[in-house]
């Protein structure tokens, strides 16, 4: 089975319907899902969409949201392995460097999807956006 990485951008997109990247987002989840193909997600941002969220919608909304993403997604892992790489990396951006780490937990993932190219310059796994992913299909 193929894999993918969604970085937590993408998810925002999605979940908050910011035009004009939330049509590819929805775009690239639904193909993922009639393609079974995995979408991988950091364990970290389950916090971090719950937080941002929280601020706009009530506490039930937000873990209903967060329910459907587990159902799509597979959950993966921040453990020390990942934290210690992504202390010792030269992420200039943290939480990447942890979403980063975290895909490469995954030896099948072909691609990471974000709309931030740049914060995963170091990668050595493909990055693209959605429509990109989606223009190679």
């Amino acid at each position: 089975m193929r894999e993918i990485f969604i970085d937590t951008n993408v998810i925002f997109d999605l979940l908050l319907g910011k035009e004009p990247y939330s049509t590819p987002a929805n775009n690239l989840f639904q193909y993922s899902i009639m393609n079974d193909i995995v979408m991988n997600i950091c364990s970290l941002s389950y916090a971090t969409i719950y937080y941002v969220l929280r601020k706009k919608e009530s506490h039930e909304i937000v873990l209903n949201n967060l329910n459907w993403l587990s159902i799509l997604t597979k959950c993966l892992q921040v453990n020390e392995n990942v934290i210690q790489k992504s202390l010792t990396s030269n992420f200039a951006d943290f939480e990447d460097a942890i979403q980063y780490f975290c895909a490469l937990q995954t030896p099948k993932c072909e691609a990471i999807i974000s709309r931030d190219r740049k914060g995963f310059r170091l990668s050595a796994i493909p990055v693209m956006s959605p429509n990109e992913f989606l223009a190679n299909e």
